[in-house]
């Protein structure tokens, strides 16, 4: 149970390092003369127009909180199967085993589901904007 314990550690410290590296820390705050056109570089650059509604904006981020959780799916997986494969047998391991592997498989139903009816409302409503940017 410790390695266990140590593997979400290190599956945690991960995420987080992760999480914090795309901050962008500001040469000079007090130059603001260029911002304009670096704000218009960053925009082409990025794939998004100039004029980019909330709509993109709110899909955006839920297209990216729900392949985030895609990726906590995999990582509860592999780390079920972890624990099945350790077991040697025993049967309340595995029924544990059993039991995450099951839990993983209904969370990703649901994230799957969440999709579905995030890019149907975002595709197909008038208000909804657009799901995948050109």
């Amino acid at each position: 149970m410790k390695l266990s314990k140590k593997i979400q550690n290190i599956i945690f410290l991960l995420f987080a390092w992760l999480g914090t590296t795309p901050v962008i820390f500001a040469k000079d705050a007090v130059n603001t003369a260029g911002l304009k056109t670096q704000d218009t570089a960053l925009m082409k650059d990025s794939g998004l127009a100039a004029n980019v509604n909330l709509a993109v904006i709110i899909s955006i981020l839920i297209k990216s909180v729900l392949g985030f959780l895609g990726v906590i799916f995999l990582v509860l997986t592999i780390m079920a199967g972890f624990k099945w494969m350790n077991s040697q047998g025993n049967e309340d391991e595995i029924k544990k085993a059993k039991e995450s592997l099951t839990n993983s498989i209904i969370g990703l139903i649901i994230v799957l589901a969440a999709y579905s009816i995030t890019y149907g409302v975002f595709t197909y409503l008038p208000f909804g904007g657009s799901l995948t940017i050109n």
